[in-house]
């Protein structure tokens, strides 16, 4: 029995020990990966297999040993070889980016990539970082990027690359050696422009014609597409890097251009402002909105497009926002809305005509006593005392200070809204053909003149309904007015109002690159200020999550964090942006619209707070009821402004 015992503890300690090994063996069985403190990016596998022209997905693996906070990882690949589909972040001359927030201790990506030519592909780590989640955050360093291979059965049409060779820099001082034509500045960089007669890019992979022009003093080659609708200049920056841009020739300005992948083909998107003309329908409230876009394919291609959740391309048409109608439906309607409006407009011109001919013309470039002398002639004229006096002021500004940047003149603004309620399409045509719809007519301003010049602020006051936010649409080009004019080159424009430029099915992330594209800030632009934002809105942990599902004050913070990111525009608007989340966000909005505003904008600002309008503006706008009550110095109007409030609350 002893021997027995003696035999089994031996055999005992064996089995323990050839545990071990095993145990040993896998643990130190690694598969290749970038290694940190606790962290590490692994490949699917050492190597992947694929034929020519095929479809074939690389499985990425962050891993850490507790809950993974911040991440973010550069993957290059060989866009010779490769033509990259989706499945990251972002990708940008042929490095995809994976970046956002975990949830878990492990984040899983599976990239999409097409094969285009036999041979070996490289596919890299460039960069990875990685952080744990919580407020005692800590960075993981990578010490280590490793890289996998694509063996493409298949006939190598590209070839070996050539050697880099050590040099300085060439003579224009760009690490590219690429013929340029010029120079330009976008968003405070100074880029190469490149000579297209003398070199074409790889990246140039639409269906494209060369033709000359002007780019300010610089003669140019553009790239257009083949309807020539959108001219594209690739510019160089100093670390050899081609970035492509789309100019509008309205606004004489660069757009950054940058590419998705949408069902399986290859788009480029840009700033709506590209064209030189919105089809009928389309305005800056719809863009903003909808989130729309202008999108060219590699055939050349354009049109207006929403971008969606997963990269999804659906193109915008007139009709998008009726819920549902279908086109009978919408030309029922569109038929009717017309009969109305022409019925409408031929009972105002045959009241109003002789009236309304010579304040049409305006009152520019009229001298204070030529517009007194004009309305003491014609005391029919359907207007103000306060309307006479600040026509008056304006002339007398106009002479003082030259030419405005914004001119008011003369503008009413009618909306005509149904009396009766209806719950759908059907029940509304049906009300319509029988006759049992009427509409009243809702005034929102009447007769609005005034002028802004050069450096100004300038706040517009008036109790709630007054129309000031209806002003403020106007001037930006969202509306239309109904009689008068607005004249402002648009094109330096930006309009502040808050919450508005969302897809709400989307991410935060996606929409601070998609609000941002419509705003006209580039990839990279965005790339640098991504953190900022997030830090200003005080969203960091959210990043991940549908707008949907984000209160209104989330949404503003957001809103604010990334209109605000760029510089000021020469024109700013402002409606109510500093209304935004708790006191605490306020005192930092504050002082954001003031740096804002003393890097000398020209700028319209609506607000509630005498304080605010008091301490920054230096002219005041007072509206009320839609009619111009007084237009002055900030302190004399605010004034009389308070006087009729206090006034009001007496007689109730």
């Amino acid at each position: 029995m002893r021997g027995h015992t003696k035999g089994w503890k031996k055999k005992g300690w064996q089995a323990l020990f050839f545990a071990a090994v095993c145990v040993c063996a896998v643990l130190c069985r690694t598969p290749e990966r970038v290694q940190a403190a606790g962290a590490t990016v692994t490949f699917g596998s050492n190597y992947y297999m694929a034929t020519d022209n095929e479809r074939f997905p690389v499985g990425i693996y962050i891993d850490a040993d507790e809950r993974i906070g911040a991440f973010r990882v550069e993957v290059s690949y060989d866009n010779r070889r490769l033509q990259y589909v989706g499945g990251g972040d972002f990708e940008s001359d042929g490095v995809i980016t994976l970046e956002g927030t975990g949830q878990r201790s492990q984040v899983k990506y599976m990239l999409q990539f097409q094969t285009l030519s036999g041979g070996t592909a490289k596919i890299a780590i460039q960069s990875a970082s990685v952080s744990t989640q919580g407020e005692d955050a800590q960075e993981l360093t990578v010490e280590e990027l490793i890289e996998t291979e694509v063996r493409i059965d298949g006939e190598d049409i590209v070839g070996e690359e050539e050697p880099e060779t050590e040099s300085e820099l060439p003579e224009s001082g760009y690490a590219a050696d690429i013929p340029l034509i010029g120079e330009t500045t976008v968003e405070n960089e100074t880029y190469g422009i490149v000579d297209l007669d003398a070199y074409l890019p790889a990246e140039l992979d639409w269906d494209y014609q060369l033709v000359s022009g002007r780019f300010g003093e610089e003669r140019v080659t553009w790239a257009t597409n083949l309807d020539m609708t959108a001219l594209f200049l690739y510019l160089l920056d100093h670390d050899g890097g081609l970035h492509l841009y789309a100019y509008s020739r309205e606004h004489e300005r660069l757009y950054p251009c940058n590419s998705l992948t949408s069902g399986g083909e290859k788009f480029y998107f840009m700033s709506p402002y590209v064209p030189q003309e919105w089809p009928d329908g389309l305005t800056l409230h719809t863009i903003q909105e909808l989130s729309i876009v202008y999108v060219m394919d590699t055939n050349g291609q354009c049109g207006f497009c929403r971008i969606g959740s997963g990269n999804v391309l659906t193109p915008w048409e007139e009709a998008e926002g009726t819920e549902g109608m279908d086109r009978q439906t919408v030309l029922v309607l569109s038929v009717l809305a017309v009969t109305v409006a022409v019925a409408a407009i031929a009972v105002a011109v045959a009241v109003f005509l002789d009236r309304r001919s010579r304040r049409q013309e305006g009152t520019a470039g009229m001298t204070a006593e030529e517009i007194e002398e004009l309305f003491l002639e014609d005391f029919s004229l359907d207007v103000s005392q306060e309307e006479i006096l600040a026509w008056r002021q304006e002339a007398e500004e106009r002479a003082d200070k030259g030419e405005p940047v914004i001119a008011v003149k003369n503008v009413t603004m009618c909306f005509r809204v149904a009396t009766q309620n209806v719950s759908g399409i059907k029940e509304y045509v049906i009300s319509r053909i029988k006759g049992q719809i009427s509409y009243r007519e809702l005034w929102a301003l009447k007769n609005i003149s005034f002028c802004v010049y050069p450096g100004e602020v300038v706040g517009i006051i008036g109790t709630n309904g007054s129309g000031k936010s209806t002003l403020l649409k106007l001037i930006s080009g969202a509306l239309r007015p109904t009689a008068g004019s607005v004249e402002v080159d648009r094109g330096k424009v930006q309009l502040l109002t808050l919450g508005t430029g969302f897809d709400m099915e989307l991410t935060a992330h996606e929409n601070v690159y998609l609000n941002g594209a419509i705003i006209g800030y580039s990839r990279e632009f965005l790339d640098e200020k991504y953190d900022e934002i997030v830090e200003f809105a005080e969203l960091e942990g959210f990043m991940e999550e549908k707008v949907k599902n984000f209160s209104s004050g989330m949404v503003s913070r957001l809103g604010f964090a990334i209109a605000t990111a760029g510089e000021a525009a020469e024109i700013l608007i402002l409606d109510e942006v500093l209304s935004v989340g708790d006191a605490f966000f306020q005192k930092k909005s504050l002082e954001r619209i003031k740096q804002l505003i003393h890097s000398g904008s020209t700028v319209l600002m609506v607000s509630h707070s005498m304080g605010t309008i008091l301490d920054n503006c230096t002219k005041v706008v007072w509206i009320e009821k839609g009619r111009l009550r007084m237009v002055g110095e900030a302190k004399e109007v605010c004034a009389a402004y308070q006087r009729q409030g206090k006034e009001a609350m007496q007689e109730r």
